[in-house]
Order: structure tokens, then C-alpha cells, then sequence
């Protein structure tokens, strides 16, 4: 199995003493993981987020973090050697709160899963569905089980995290409530599932997209197929995307995703007498910064946008588990 940590490529310069000193102390702490690598992920113990780093990981140590941003200080704090975080989902689409994060974290994508997303209806032994009367639960899960939560009448209750609301019932033996939660969730805190899958199954299926963050980039494997991630902004003037996407089909370059959010920092662009939003564009392509014609196309994109910025390339979902679980 690979070090939980993707090694960074030598630099070829002779280290300084300081250097030697900095690698030294961050050997004392991988020395302790290089079996088990600590996954840092936003939740509690059963949580989506805990389910994919096993999924994609199956040796790891998952470490459970409060807010999101304790999830990325915890690897650029060398508290953990990775994070998963959730990015999109078949029923709400991209998560932007996260993707705006991953432009200022500082940390790499160094890979990507998916795995399906299968709510429970869960209560303590012995609590019947006509008992509850409050259903606690993330925003988002109690959205996409709003059916269900009419059929019951019940009142809906938001918490962070979907396996928190499990710990909560137990921590306080709420009789009179029920959470949607992880069958894994269910499990750990000692509760009962009393309806499984339990999603509107007429908005289609349930599937969310992680990925695997590292201080470091990922090495790049030729036998591998790998996804790239960026960000750019545009400059004034007609056709600047076409000339942008221009730079991928010139040649014969795969793009998996394009979307555009208002950027935050400078969120309105005056143009003549007409005032618009100011976008930044997230993309993703299949290809690897190191290939030949990757490294055009960046070189490029750089000449045509104002800013830009590679998230990472890694290995793509169907041969993440490949690269990372061998």
C-alpha cells in the first residue's frame, strides 16, 4: 500500500540545514502514519465523508473534524495526512461552499470517489415511528427525505452533519426523535434503523462526489488515467471563453466539467455603460499536468486569463482506488 502522503518530486537542489530540519520533523509524525494514514473529514463518526475515505482507503484512520476548516488545517498542521470532503451530488449538484475553499486552502487533489448516498430513519431501541415527533439531520439530507418527513408530520431539525445527529440522540436518549443518518452511523452510537434508503427516490440517485486532499501533488503514474482540476477568471472583450476552451479543443482535450460562480472578491464588472457579474470558471479535463500536451494547454490559458490556478491532477474515480489501495 502507498504512504498515505504522495511524495513530492526532488527538486534536485542540495538541502539547507533548515531544510533537513523541517523534513526531519515531518518524518516524526509520518513515521507514525506511513501504515495508517489519518483522513481528516467534517463530521462525526459514521458520517458520509468517514464512509468514502474507507471506500477509497480502506487502512485509514478517519479523523473527525467540527467545520470544514478544521478539515484542511488539520493536513496543512500535519495533525493528518489527508482530507475527503464532499464536492457534488447527483440531487443538489456542486457543493460551492467547498469548492470556493479549495482556491485558498493550500492543499492539492490527489484523487476522487463516489459512492452512494443511503439515508436511514434512525431512533433509539425500543422507538416506534408513531413516537417521533422531531427528525434531526444535515439541511441537505432533510431535504432529499422530505417525503418521508411529511408522511410522519414531524418537525425538522438542522445539524451539521448527518452521523451527528445519531450522536446526539444517543448523548441525550431523545425518545421522542428520530435522525436520517448512515446504517454505519446507526451503528456506531448504538441506534436502531427504522426505514432504510429513504431519499425521494423521484429525483433520481443518490450519489455523492469526494476528494482527497494532500499537501503535496500526486505523482504521476503513466499506466494511469488522470483528472485535472483549475480555476480562471477572464479579462474584458468578446469571445474570452471561446478563446479559453479554444486552448482544450485545439487539442482534442476532454472537458468533464466547466461552471462559473460570481467571484467574491470582485464580484461586478463595469463594461462600458453596462454593469455584469464577474465570474471565476472551475473546469475539470482528463489529462495530467505533466503530459506534453497538458502543459501547453496550461501554458496557453496562462497567456489568456487573468488568473489561474491548478487545484491538482489525480487519478480519476474508476482507478482511484487502484492507485491508492494497492
Amino acid at each position: 500500500m502507498r504512504d498515505g502522503t504522495p511524495r513530492a518530486a526532488s527538486s534536485g537542489c542540495t538541502p539547507t540545514r533548515k531544510d533537513l530540519e523541517v523534513e526531519a520533523f515531518k518524518s516524526s509524525f509520518n513515521s507514525r502514519w506511513i501504515d495508517v494514514p489519518r483522513v481528516s473529514y467534517h463530521g462525526a463518526p459514521g458520517a458520509f465523508s468517514a464512509l468514502a475515505a474507507k471506500a477509497l482507503l480502506p487502512d485509514c484512520e478517519p479523523v473527525a473534524c467540527d467545520t470544514l476548516e478544521l478539515v484542511t488545517a488539520s493536513v496543512t498542521q500535519w495533525r493528518s495526512d489527508l482530507a475527503i470532503v464532499p464536492i457534488q451530488n447527483t440531487l443538489e449538484g456542486t457543493l460551492h461552499e467547498l469548492q470556493d475553499q479549495l482556491v485558498s486552502c493550500g492543499l492539492h487533489i490527489v484523487g476522487e470517489v463516489n459512492i452512494p448516498v443511503i439515508h436511514c430513519l434512525v431512533a433509539l431501541p425500543g422507538v416506534n415511528r408513531g413516537d417521533i415527533k422531531r427528525v434531526l439531520s444535515h439541511p441537505v439530507a432533510l431535504a432529499q427525505c422530505s417525503t418521508l418527513l411529511k408522511d410522519l408530520g414531524v418537525v425538522r431539525e438542522a445539524v451539521f452533519d448527518t452521523a451527528f445527529s445519531a450522536k446526539r440522540i444517543k448523548d441525550e436518549m431523545l425518545m421522542d426523535c428520530a435522525g436520517i443518518a448512515s446504517k454505519e452511523a446507526a451503528e456506531h452510537f448504538g441506534l436502531e434503523v427504522l426505514s432504510e434508503d429513504v431519499h425521494d427516490k423521484e429525483r433520481g440517485v443518490n450519489v455523492q462526489r469526494y476528494l482527497l486532499l494532500a499537501r503535496e501533488p500526486c505523482e504521476y503514474d503513466s499506466a494511469s488515467t488522470y483528472k485535472t482540476s483549475l480555476v480562471f477568471t477572464l479579462g474584458e472583450g468578446s469571445g474570452q471563453l471561446f478563446k479559453a476552451l479554444s486552448v482544450f479543443a485545439l487539442r482534442e482535450m476532454n472537458i468533464t466539467k466547466i461552471e462559473s460562480r460570481p467571484l467574491r472578491a470582485n464580484p461586478l464588472l463595469e463594461t462600458g455603460d453596462a454593469t455584469q457579474f464577474n465570474y471565476i470558471f472551475y473546469l475539470d479535463f482528463i489529462g495530467h499536468v505533466s503530459e506534453t500536451k497538458c502543459k501547453q494547454a496550461m501554458r496557453h490559458l496562462q497567456e489568456l486569463t487573468p488568473f489561474f490556478k491548478v487545484l491538482g491532477s489525480y487519478p480519476v474515480a474508476s482507478e482511484a482506488f487502484k492507485y491508492w489501495g494497492a
